[in-house]
């Protein structure tokens, strides 16, 4: 899952089934740190709202997202179909991407996981090489969908010892 919200672009599955040719990002080589937000509101509103309140704070005390710290190198991001690829696999997921849009500048798709039991729509844009920002909205059926907003910045030209 790490990679999910490193590249967010970085979306993948056992078996890549795109139409359409993936190009990296432009995106400055080395030590990234990317920040996750998700949108707990739009969560809770499938929820009764006599049972909100309680667990918006169970929510809030459980789910701070970490800040993911990565390395990219010329060959990781020259080769986003075998990250995406290794990403879910570690995971287990058993998903197919299609791939709507994918240049320098922008990527679009949507991950179907679990036989359609989960989607999930990402808009990616490369904002400058040292910016990425991510738009995900994940649809998990009776759990309702979820927005999350993913930040990239690039951070240093040098990545910090044990950081890949």
């Amino acid at each position: 899952m790490k990679k999910l919200f490193i590249l967010l672009l970085v979306i993948a599955t056992h078996q890549v089934k795109a139409e359409v040719e993936l190009v990296p990002l432009n995106m400055e080589l080395g030590y990234w740190e990317t920040t996750s937000e998700m949108d707990i509101e739009a969560m809770l509103a499938s929820i009764p709202e006599s049972q909100r309140e309680t667990i918006r704070a169970m929510m809030s005390s459980r789910m701070k997202i970490p800040v993911v710290k990565q390395c990219i190198t010329q060959d990781s991001l020259n080769n986003m179909e075998k990250q995406m690829k290794e990403s879910f696999k570690s995971a287990g997921n058993d998903c197919d991407l299609k791939v709507n849009k994918s240049t320098s500048e922008e990527f679009s798709g949507v991950l179907t996981c679990a036989g359609g039991a989960t989607t999930m729509t990402i808009s990616t844009k490369s904002i400058n090489s040292k910016r990425i920002e991510s738009q995900v909205i994940a649809d998990m059926g009776a759990m309702g969908k979820n927005n999350i907003t993913t930040i990239g910045e690039w951070k240093a030209a040098t990545c910090p010892e044990g950081i890949k």
